[in-house]
């Protein structure tokens, strides 16, 4: 029976699930996190539009929490700190369920924990964002979660469906979650990535044709990628996801555009990195993916730099 529910990764997305658990199921609902990330929401508490929770924070074995569940919602590149500092806050047990972006996270976290159940998940259409550490959404669009294939529905994947349904979560099991996440990944390597290059936001979509082309040229790179990984993604997947796009709320930023802005870490390389080591592995060539990775790589490194020039004058 799942009952306790751990969430680490108290970000934008994160704070958004979070807050609809800790609303329903205050008792059995938790924060994960360790050392001063802990303290300060121990302090502080996690503010997710206008409203302040005090949660439990579950950062020491003492504590004697057991987590039937633990939803990760962390970045990517954080994904190995991540693994460590749960390892001695959950059981064999516990089930996890990751929600990051691109295709390689539950594998990795499987590798990590072989005698745990790791499922596939993602969040799509949600508008959570960022302001300080003060998270807003009107929306948390749709929580798709699964194992890789799902044409017969095991009973704890069902029971993870059910649990979070009651805790007022849009959740969806999918029949092939592995398309599900490239999918996503499709569309985040080629929107999030142009997006960020560019500068601009959603509503230049479909109004300047170059932007179009680019993102076409880094998704047609995974298509390619896609034949030799036997994933069912295809040429009308591609043209649906860029009219997708093109129908965004024309304000909407791109995280990776956000990111770029507020001098934080970048996904680049979960989406044209592993575009490009992909790419090496099955001879398929990725130009599109790799100018964007060495340009948004390169505007990172200018960002520190010049932080650190600031920090010394």
């Amino acid at each position: 029976m799942i009952q306790n529910i751990g969430l680490i990764g108290a970000g934008s997305v994160g704070s958004a699930i979070f807050s609809k658990l800790y609303k329903n199921d205050p008792d059995h609902s938790f924060i994960v996190a360790t050392g001063s990330r802990a303290d300060r929401l121990r302090e502080k508490g996690l503010f997710v539009n206008n409203e302040i929770m005090k949660p439990v924070i579950y950062s020491d074995p003492a504590q004697q929490i057991h987590l039937d569940l633990l939803i990760i919602v962390t970045k990517t590149y954080s994904l190995d700190t991540v693994m460590e500092d749960i390892a001695d806050l959950i059981a064999e047990d516990t089930i996890l369920l990751p929600v990051e972006n691109g295709i390689q996270t539950t594998d990795r976290i499987q590798a990590r924990f072989p005698n745990n159940r790791v499922l596939f998940g993602t969040v799509q259409r949600t508008d959570a964002h960022r302001l300080g550490h003060r998270v807003f959404f009107t929306t948390l669009g749709e929580t798709k979660i699964g194992y890789a294939r799902n044409e017969v529905i095991a009973p704890d994947l069902q029971e993870v469906h059910d649990r979070l349904k009651s805790l007022e979560l849009n959740v969806k099991i999918y029949k092939d979650m592995r398309r599900v996440q490239w999918l996503k990944w499709m569309l985040n390597t080629g929107a999030s990535q142009v997006a960020a290059e560019t500068g601009v936001e959603c509503g230049f979509f479909g109004l300047v044709d170059e932007i179009k082309e680019l993102m076409t040229m880094c998704m047609n790179e995974i298509l390619e990628i896609a034949k030799y990984e036997n994933v069912n993604v295809t040429e009308q997947d591609r043209d649906e996801i860029i009219d997708l796009l093109i129908k965004y709320p024309p304000d909407k930023k791109m995280s990776m555009l956000q990111d770029l802005e507020a001098g934080r870490t970048t996904e680049i390389d979960e989406y044209a990195g592993t575009v490009i080591r992909l790419g090496e592995k099955y001879g398929v060539d990725t130009p599109a993916n790799r100018v964007l990775y060495l340009t948004i790589t390169a505007r990172e490194k200018i960002s520190i730099i010049r932080r650190r020039s600031m920090s010394q004058i």
